[in-house]
């Protein structure tokens, strides 16, 4: 059987073709409709691109329309062709592995705080 061959073109690879500087070309877009286009470490963690995000944000307009920062996350479609809704921001950005680097900024239906109660509630019995 010949030995495993990643894809060269799979920039979520360790051994990847990316830039010296570990960097991946990665495309946003805000609820606001606009599209904001950042090279993030590719081992940067969900929270830090969306610092990243919101800095340079900030210099665009409808900037005040958006609500604070953690009233959003981010969703994106997965290498299994899943819309995954990125909730747990200590993941870094190449565990995600989005199948485009796109990332898209929605509202979070709930308070985090108010989905970790019900999800105790749950392992607990209560219903």
């Amino acid at each position: 059987m010949p030995p495993a061959v990643t894809d060269s073109l799979d920039i979520w690879a360790v051994d990847s073709q990316i830039g010296a500087d570990g960097s991946v070309s990665v495309d946003f877009l805000l609820p606001t409709g606009i599209y904001i286009n950042l090279d993030v470490p590719r081992d940067a963690t969900i929270s830090h691109i969306k610092q990243l995000l919101w800095k340079q944000a900030h210099s665009y307009p409808l900037f005040h329309l958006l609500m604070e920062i953690d009233s959003y996350m981010f969703s994106c479609v997965n290498q299994t062709a899943v819309h995954e809704e990125l909730e747990d921001e200590t993941r870094r950005l190449c565990d995600v592995r989005p199948f485009l680097p796109v990332l898209k900024l929605v509202t979070r239906n709930c308070d985090p705080g108010e989905k970790l109660d019900s999800k105790i509630g749950v392992l607990i019995g209560k219903g």
